[in-house]
């Protein structure tokens, strides 16, 4: 479908796609571009089956971010939302929108991480169903609240972060792991719940140890009964990985 060539149309995709209605491919490269600092992409289908690739937004050196190693996500609008490792105000990452007109993109930051409030987000964001953002840096777990204007205000929920996405259960609490911490810290599984007043409250439901798995990289995915699922990195029966099954 493509195949990255000269670095002007992006290098190193890291993360999954999505897609439209019309589908239409759209999907990040951490590096390339036309500063080298990574890219945001469509694919188009062509009469043939053969792909028309074009290059949304280039990331620069500066404040509009570097390195996106997350996958987009898209609202009802056909608006796409995502993650900068790197670059920002303070060089530790951003939250960017693009934004669709007259057949042209423009790139919006909506939080530029200051270290105070994280650094370094790697994972996807996700939406609650009143169009708030979530996420997670290597050492926070965030909010991010539209207001009036177009602005957006970032809310630390927890000082504990995740290199994965979250995910939000039907009763709207939000799960993760993460890759370090625990009894023996390979890792655990959280969930946080919202409580009276918007503050939320973060538990550790379980532990990673090593033959139940190790390093849990990825995210979640939630199944029938409240049942999670995902992997492990390392651990297991031969100490090479795990798939898990979790039970609330």
């Amino acid at each position: 479908m493509h195949s990255f060539g000269d670095g002007k149309d992006g290098t190193s995709p890291h993360a999954a796609l999505i897609i439209d209605a019309a589908d239409n491919l759209y999907g990040t490269t951490v590096f390339g571009g036309a500063d080298g600092s990574g890219t945001v992409f469509e694919l188009t289908p062509k009469a043939g089956g053969e792909w028309a690739e074009k290059v949304l937004h280039s990331f620069g050196r500066g404040k509009d971010g570097a390195s996106p190693y997350a996958g987009l996500i898209a609202d009802a609008a056909g608006n796409v939302y995502g993650t900068t490792a790197d670059g920002g105000a303070g060089g530790l990452g951003t939250v960017f929108e693009l934004t669709k007109r007259d057949g042209k993109w423009a790139e919006k930051m909506l939080h530029s991480f200051n270290g105070r409030d994280g650094e370094h987000p790697y994972a996807s964001l996700v939406f609650d169903g009143s169009g708030n953002l979530y996420g997670a840096t290597e050492d926070t777990i965030f909010e991010l609240t539209p207001e009036a204007g177009g602005r957006w205000k970032e809310k630390v929920l927890h000082n504990s972060g995740s290199t994965a996405s979250l995910i939000f259960d039907t009763a709207g609490n939000l799960y993760g792991t993460t890759i370090y911490g625990g009894i023996q810290d390979a890792g655990t599984l959280f969930e946080l719940t919202r409580k009276a007043g918007g503050e939320w409250t973060y538990t550790t439901l379980f532990d990673f140890t090593g033959f139940s798995g190790t390093y849990p990289l990825a995210g979640l995915v939630l199944g029938a009964k409240g049942k999670m699922y995902g992997t492990t990195y390392y651990g297991g029966t031969h100490n090479i990985g795990t798939v898990f099954e979790f039970t609330h």
